[in-house]
């Protein structure tokens, strides 16, 4: 009876253990001292405003200067005394200037660029779902100066921008996602009311929940500004994506009584959040459907000038032109357009030169030409012409609005114009058009990869053959690991001195990582540190990631072996049966714990990725939790068989089925979802 006695209360202690470790493991993470999180709360022009918490009572500095300039740094002090929530604000800087700043004596740099001048083109991106570990590549490549993102804090596991917080301020629907004005107010997110706008360089973005109120709409539409107006809004405010429906809704009435008064600033777009990806074009206003619901993640840029604005969905190879031109039907040719838009290059190029002939010094049309000049470039890669094209917009229209992208495309082609531009030519088609339209196929992948090698091995001493090898890398990363760390070597052995070649080696520690061979990729990482001092910090970052990575798998083998020794204890040492009465006692601990965590999860489930994982989770703590019940009562009747010492023996089966139940909950977290490891420091 006394063991029968233990062995009851063991039940009821690891039912107490689970439930311990369960709210361990789900609750939200805070900072530590050790884990510093600098974040971007906001920039304007001339001033930014950094933020992060401490531990320790302190009153915080930054230091900064100039992206690349070398004289002695700037600082800046918070307003007010010592604290643990510290809010620093830079004034006195530049528009559209890249600075480096640090916290204090830290040795981790960062940096953030303040707003452009109204006419300076930008970009922004949207993004949603869990893109983790897209976020760091997407700012990279699309250049963003700002994040919105559509999914909120609460329907996020962890904080997926992280690693991008202190280089960009984040934003979503319902205002500035913050964690650390989470943590200051206490409020998950941050409320700024049904209607908001955000103001950045010539674009006023205006957000728009489920109720309007017309009369602050009509307020915040008269900006003097912005030169395009955009709005962010969701299903509830527009449902369909047909005109007749559209012009119906409270919104639309209002952004073309606007247009009408303010032709020069245009409220040019509407995104409608939760949509099918549908656009359609009424009375101006550009509608377009960002399905953030359907996905799993996704992200879209939008690129804004003092004319015009487009958007890119990154992940589906569209675009939509969001604002043309002002008087677009005087200044550009819709037939030419309609002609490139279906393919015919030649004849479109033929109306343009008519376009242009028949308007020239009636209106300005340097658009015609930036056109020309695009499609001999980005269309037919005849770079000779589309470069003819592109100094002729610069010498008669050398202020406009595409002097910018001409002098860009200039210099581009400029250096890569060696053997007539041939190599050029053929990679930029191979880019443009056989890649975009193959890559997902791996047979006809892996023919385009060879096309590019004997394009480099034809041209080998050509400006471009880095540049092409690099990319070839790049592209073998996402589907052959050792064949894109041979062509990283290779980059690296024909090409040491381009600039192309200099972060080959963390390319190749990143592409070993990303491939789950964290050996390797230390090895790597360790080199490249040793060639690359500058990037220290983040190579640093990266082993680390690294060793726990390999952590991770050890302990996980190590969970293994010990279920595989307590179980063949348990149940395969003589004597082996197993009684009935036992198998009914673990069975009920498994109803009871998964009842009690199941309530518990759904008080939480904003902090699942999703309901089935939620589920998964629930169901493996359960069933870990029975099972080392029924490890426990067996455990402690071999060693009564052996030993009769009841109290030695009961605790001994208590400490095999704790044991027990610790390896099953890691290996449930290790399989689910790896990254709540890190909530315990894993």
């Amino acid at each position: 009876m006394r063991v029968s006695a233990y062995i009851s209360k063991l039940q009821w202690i690891v039912l107490i253990i689970v439930l311990f470790v369960a709210f361990i493991i789900l609750k939200p993470h805070r900072t530590t001292k050790a884990d510093i999180k600098v974040e971007i709360l906001n920039i304007s022009s001339s001033q930014a405003t950094i933020a992060w918490l401490s531990e320790k009572e302190y009153k915080g500095k930054v230091f900064y200067e100039s992206a690349g300039n070398k004289t002695a740094p700037l600082s800046a002090t918070e307003a007010f005394g010592n604290s643990k929530k510290h809010e620093v604000t830079i004034t006195g800087l530049q528009s559209s200037t890249r600075y480096t700043y640090w916290l204090d004596d830290s040795k981790s740099r960062f940096q953030f660029q303040t707003q452009p001048a109204t006419s300076t083109p930008f970009s922004f991106l949207i993004v949603w779902g869990d893109i983790s570990d897209r976020i760091v590549p997407l700012m990279r490549s699309e250049l963003a100066e700002f994040i919105i993102s559509l999914t909120p804090p609460s329907g996020q596991n962890f904080d997926q921008f992280s690693d991008v917080r202190a280089y960009v301020p984040i934003y979503g629907p319902s205002g500035i996602d913050s964690p650390f004005l989470r943590a200051v107010t206490g409020i998950h997110q941050t409320d700024s009311g049904n209607l908001w706008k955000l103001d950045w360089g010539g674009l006023r973005l205006i957000f728009v929940g489920e109720v309007a109120d017309t009369a602050k709409i009509t307020e915040m539409l008269n900006t003097p500004a912005a030169h395009t107006i955009g709005i962010i809004t969701s299903p509830a405010m527009i449902s369909e994506f047909e005109s007749k429906k559209i012009s119906e809704t409270a919104l639309h009435p209002i952004l073309v009584a606007h247009n009408k008064q303010h032709p020069a600033k245009p409220a040019a777009f509407v995104a409608v959040i939760g949509k099918d990806s549908n656009n359609v074009d009424v009375d101006g206003v550009q509608y377009f459907g960002i399905s953030s619901d359907g996905k799993s993640s996704g992200a879209i840029r939008i690129d804004v000038d003092i004319e015009s604005a487009r958007a890119v969905f990154i992940d589906e190879n569209k675009e939509i032109a969001l604002k043309q031109p002002p008087l677009k039907q005087k200044r550009t040719c819709e037939e030419c357009r309609r002609l490139a838009d279906k393919g015919a290059y030649e004849e479109s190029i033929k109306a343009y030169l008519e376009f242009i002939e028949t308007h020239k010094g009636s209106y300005q049309i340097d658009d015609a030409y930036y056109a020309i000049a695009d499609i001999f470039d980005s269309k037919l890669f005849e770079f000779a012409k589309a470069l003819e094209w592109y100094r002729r917009l610069l010498n008669e229209y050398p202020d406009g609005t595409f002097s910018p992208l001409a002098n860009q495309r200039i210099k581009y082609i400029a250096v890569y114009s060696d053997y007539d531009y041939k190599p050029l030519a053929q990679f930029e088609h191979i880019k443009a058009i056989e890649y975009a339209r193959k890559k997902d196929q791996p047979e006809e992948r892996s023919k385009i990869f060879n096309e590019v090698k004997s394009l480099i091995n034809k041209y080998p001493d050509s400006n471009l053959a880095p540049v092409m090898q690099h990319w070839l890398a790049n592209q073998y990363r996402l589907s052959d690991p050792d064949k894109a760390v041979e062509a990283y070597m290779a980059l690296r052995k024909n090409y040491s001195g381009h600039s192309e070649a200099q972060e080959a080696m963390v390319e190749i520690g990143e592409t070993y990582y990303d491939a789950g061979r964290y050996k390797e990729a230390i090895t790597t990482f360790k080199q490249a540190l040793n060639e690359s001092p500058a990037l220290a910090d983040t190579i640093k970052t990266q082993i680390a990631r690294a060793q726990r990575n390999i952590r991770r798998d050890k302990i996980a083998y190590a969970c293994w072996i010990v279920l595989a020794i307590t179980c063949g204890i348990a149940f395969l040492r003589k004597p082996r049966s197993v009684e009935t009465s036992r198998i009914f006692w673990s069975f009920v601990v498994f109803v009871i714990t998964g009842v009690l965590l199941s309530f518990g999860a759904w008080l939480i489930h904003e902090q699942f990725n999703s309901f089935k994982e939620m589920l998964l989770i629930v169901f493996f703590f359960s069933a870990t939790t029975g099972l080392s019940t029924l490890i426990s009562m067996n455990f402690t009747d071999k060693l009564l068989v052996k030993n009769n010492h009841s109290v030695l023996a009961a605790v001994a089966g208590t400490m095999a089925g704790i044991i027990f139940f610790l390896a099953g909950i890691y290996l449930t977290i290790y399989y689910v979802y790896v990254h709540y490891l890190i909530v315990v420091k894993l």
